[in-house]
């Protein structure tokens, strides 16, 4: 297996990358400062390319299991069984940007050995998709 923090810095990396090109090219929220709008851009991509993801096999476990979200209550991770992803706005916004998230802000890589392959298995999932996208 490679070292999954190459993974973790190649996602954080590219995501960057396509943030600003996503604002660059008009996928904006609608707020005074500048924001990329994922949730627009995962319209764009359609239903079609969601199908394509499941059809390729390159985002089990991201649909599958997907990640979970850090509550601060507790400091948890929830819900504790999610939903399988079931459209591309969520392998988008729950599924690719989750992890992103998770990863930047210190949350991936951290469980221990028990998390430690599932971690890896998620980021090297989400970039898989993003280079789809």
């Amino acid at each position: 297996m490679s070292d999954p923090y190459d993974d973790g810095r190649e996602l954080a990396r590219f995501f960057g990358r396509f943030e600003h090109a996503l604002k660059r090219t008009g996928y904006l929220k609608n707020r005074s400062d500048a924001q990329a709008d994922w949730d627009a851009f995962a319209e764009a991509l359609g239903p079609t390319f969601f199908a394509d993801i499941v059809n390729a096999g390159v985002a089990a476990t991201l649909i599958g299991d997907p990640p979970r979200k850090l509550m601060s209550e507790g400091l948890t991770w929830q819900p504790e069984r999610p939903t399988p992803l079931a459209n591309v706005h969520q392998l988008i916004v729950q599924g690719v940007c989750r992890v992103r998230n998770s990863y930047v802000h210190g949350e991936k890589f951290q469980g221990g050995s028990e998390t430690w392959a599932r971690d890896a298995t998620l980021v090297g999932e989400a970039l898989a998709v993003l280079r789809e996208a």
